[in-house]
């Protein structure tokens, strides 16, 4: 299983690496139509329909809707990637396609606000939206936005991520070569909120019991990275919560209050239940955020929170009997599809 898990990987990467390199050269005409494609082919592609909408049933979203919505959304996402690349060497035409796609709410003047108290630096917590490659460009036009690229063996994978930055006009901060050192990436981020940089990272990336944050969510036990409540706590500045909803076909962007990261005595949990406490509450608005629009977060797919969402206990503290069987006697209740392992 290890090795065709691999295998489906090293192939994924190549076909994202081609389409990206081909991008430049694809008609807009043929990203339409690929758009068309994806939109309409999602909810009737057996395994992939069927994990997104198994996996919103049981986060408890009972819109029937939302797994359509949800396909069109992400036929956006996708193919504005290739938009983003294809246009790199005409960054107006970039800009244009995110004014056209996303729009900020008001909660964006006290966002400022707060960066600017902070010198210019700061730490924007967003979810994973549909379309993020588009909607950083559009942050990026009201507040300047800075990418961690972290190392990877694959140096394609790091290229591809720094040609799509520069397309999309933000700053990168490049990981040194072989770094492996948390405390050390640590540094690197503080030293840069410091330097008047604001960086954008993504809290929902579900951890395996023993490497996250424990935080209730969606009436289980999950875990999630210290990371950013951790970087907020050494920088000094509040994490700054960001989620969507759609108003038409256009995403609108929205902070939620910031959340302040506070010191705490060894005797009433130190660091570890000071981040604990932040990042429970970025995923209480994450919650709210995934029951209110469920067709605006783009993991549905995802096979980590799959694994969730199934009730995984490598991922998810174990639910009781009753609960169990309150899902089980869900009339909507499927059977979960396999996640690999």
């Amino acid at each position: 299983m290890g090795s065709l898990r691999n295998l489906r990987r090293r192939l994924t990467s190549a076909a994202v690496i081609h389409a990206a390199r081909s991008a430049p050269y694809t008609p807009a005409i043929g990203i339409r139509i690929l758009e068309a494609i994806v939109a309409r082919g999602g909810p009737v592609a057996p395994k992939l329909a069927r994990m997104v909408r198994t996996n919103m049933q049981h986060a408890g979203i009972a819109d029937a809707r939302a797994a359509d919505e949800y396909f069109e959304h992400a036929a956006r996402h996708l193919t504005n990637g290739l938009r983003v690349l294809k246009w790199a060497r005409h960054p107006q035409m970039v800009i244009d396609l995110a004014s056209e796609d996303i729009t900020l709410d008001d909660s964006l003047a006290n966002a400022q606000k707060i960066i600017a108290g902070h010198n210019g630096g700061g730490i924007i917590a967003p979810a994973h939206c549909q379309n993020y490659l588009v909607s950083l460009v559009r942050l990026n036009q009201d507040i300047p936005i800075s990418i961690y690229l972290r190392w990877n063996k694959d140096p394609r994978r790091v290229e591809l991520k720094r040609r799509w930055c520069a397309a999309a006009g933000l700053h990168v901060i490049v990981e040194p070569k072989n770094l492996t050192n948390p405390a050390a990436r640590a540094e690197i981020c503080v030293e840069a909120i410091r330097n008047g940089k604001t960086l954008a990272i993504t809290p929902d990336l579900p951890q395996k019991i023993e490497d996250g944050v424990p935080v209730r969510w969606l009436d289980r036990t999950i875990y999630l990275p210290s990371g950013p409540a951790s970087l907020a706590m050494l920088a000094e500045v509040p994490l700054l919560p960001l989620f969507a909803s759609y108003r038409g076909k256009q995403q609108v962007l929205s902070f939620e209050a910031p959340i302040p990261v506070e010191r705490l005595s060894r005797a009433a949990g130190g660091r570890k239940e000071a981040t604990r406490r932040a990042t429970q509450i970025w995923t209480d608005g994450f919650a709210t955020f995934i029951r209110n629009c469920p067709a605006a977060w783009y993991l549905w797919a995802d096979n980590r929170w799959t694994r969730v969402l199934q009730n995984d206990a490598r991922y998810v503290d174990p639910i009781s009997d009753d609960q169990t069987t309150q899902v089980m006697h869900r009339p909507d209740y499927q059977a979960p599809p396999g996640a690999e392992s």
